[in-house]
């Protein structure tokens, strides 16, 4: 088969989706992945450091559908499906309806600039995809399917909000959405262009179920192409703590977190434990067991560790998960941080503290009782458990192969 993956053009988006693409890859299956230049700048460059097969779609000063605009504020597409009352739906109801009719649709300035659905349904055509699997954002990838007869699923990395607001909202307002996308080329509204023909659940475990059909995937933690630096070869002389703000934050938003980073520097000082920060520089001097180690990939640092500090991605929560590590999830709204945060506390896998009122002191306190109290590794190994009892990548091949027969269709 030959299969299109089509990423949002950030690096936890395509870490994501980088060892499924490797196991279908391997099962010898032709495989390529979309590259935008996109806020993280060259996403192909990402994607060919992995060994995989990039097709840029972008370049230098396109817009991306990342960050279509100044309105695209942190907060942008944040919602707590269990917290969030209606008018919070209907904010990420508006943001959604922008993304479908101004920033992936042609004939618009944004979408003019964007121009996804025109480069996705040109390339395509052309390369005759047999399977096409979108980013649960990269709204033109079913479009490009629908067009040229290929299968298509979307994948779901973290909390499917999109399909829990389909079910709030009625069905010809999404025909509406998607008539200026449609329209250029004759097609017809269909709910697969909403939430795929069926899914591939890369945000488990979650408390959630998907719409439709789904094939759980385990998500297998992945930061990109690294060189193993011997420090992490040693065995930790003290408990090892990592904090991390989230590099999807930094990298897109350029914006200083509200977190209370210099408080906990200084206040980390009094810990009996090794803290890395995953900072370049710091912005105040470091206590003599704290240090700045700048990036470095999870699948090497989380196995030395014994608890992580962070804002609450999912892909850092999943890779935490892979290995054991108890968690402090201090949620910084860009999806679902919220909910992660609330399902570690749940799972007593770590504990979830709010932002607001925040210090260092609090935060180092917290940071003891992870250290110290047994139940947080119980709890940890509690949802290793559970992450582990979905099948590898490289398990979910044949099912692929299965449901794009059943749905591959004709060519237009």
């Amino acid at each position: 088969m030959r299969i299109v993956f089509v990423s949002l053009p950030v690096k936890a988006h395509l870490n994501a989706v980088i060892p499924l693409a490797w196991a279908l890859r391997g099962a010898g299956h032709d495989v390529v992945l979309t590259g935008d230049w996109g806020p993280e700048r060259d996403a192909t460059g990402h994607i060919t450091a992995s060994g995989l097969t990039a097709v840029p779609l972008g370049r230098e000063g396109d817009v991306s559908p990342v960050r279509p605009g100044a309105h695209n504020e942190s907060g942008f597409l944040a919602l707590d499906p269990e917290q969030a009352a209606e008018g919070e739906w209907e904010r990420f109801r508006a943001a959604l309806r922008y993304l479908y009719t101004e920033v992936y649709a042609p004939g618009t300035e944004v979408g003019e600039q964007c121009g996804l659905l025109r480069k996705l349904v040109s390339f395509t055509r052309s390369w005759q995809p047999d399977l096409v699997l979108w980013d649960m954002l990269a709204f033109p990838a079913p479009v490009a399917a629908r067009l040229c007869g290929a299968a298509h699923a979307r994948i779901v990395w973290g909390t499917d909000t999109v399909g829990m607001l389909r079910t709030r909202t009625p069905g010809d307002s999404y025909a509406d959405w998607l008539r200026p996308m449609l329209a250029p080329y004759g097609l017809p509204y269909g709910e697969d262009l909403l939430l795929g023909q069926w899914s591939v659940d890369l945000g488990r475990p979650h408390p959630y179920e998907l719409p439709g059909r789904s094939v759980p995937v385990r998500r297998i933690p992945f930061s990109g192409s690294a060189v193993l630096a011997p420090w992490l070869c040693e065995r930790p002389r003290r408990p090892r703590v990592v904090l991390t703000l989230g590099v999807t934050r930094q990298e897109i938003h350029r914006r200083e977190s509200a977190f209370p980073l210099r408080d906990f520097l200084d206040a980390a000082g009094g810990l009996d434990a090794e803290v890395l920060v995953t900072l370049t520089d710091s912005p105040v001097p470091l206590p003599p067991n704290v240090r700045a180690v700048g990036y470095v990939p999870f699948d090497q640092l989380l196995p030395t560790c014994s608890a992580i500090v962070h804002q609450g991605g999912r892909g850092t929560f999943a890779s935490a998960a892979a290995f054991r590590v108890p968690q402090i999830v201090v949620p910084q709204p860009l999806w679902d941080e919220s909910a992660t945060a609330r399902q570690v506390a749940a799972y007593r896998a770590g504990l979830s503290l709010d932002l607001a009122g925040l210090d260092g002191t609090s935060l180092c306190k917290a940071l003891v009782r992870v250290l110290t109290e047994p139940a947080f590794r119980e709890g940890a190994q509690r949802l290793h458990t559970d992450l582990m009892a979905d099948p590898a990548p490289t398990d979910c091949v044949t099912r692929l192969e299965e449901l794009t027969a059943l749905h591959r269709g004709r060519r237009a």
